[in-house]
């Protein structure tokens, strides 16, 4: 997906994010603010594991 697609799904309201096991971290971003935020870091992969299959139930949420 280039820069152009992305901007366009982040402004219908979509949310990307990111899922990084080595840094183990999670970043989103939003229209509001164009750039990678961190949403959250972890301390082991099976948390960010979990918390991807939560983001992958939410509606508005877009693995990039």
């Amino acid at each position: 997906m280039n820069e152009l697609d992305r901007w366009k799904i982040m402004k219908a309201g979509f949310v990307l994010y990111r899922c990084s096991e080595s840094e183990l971290l999670i970043k989103r971003r939003t229209a509001d603010d164009r750039s990678w935020k961190i949403e959250s870091r972890y301390k082991t992969k099976k948390s960010i594991k979990a918390r991807h299959l939560e983001l992958l139930k939410e509606p508005l949420s877009i693995q990039d």
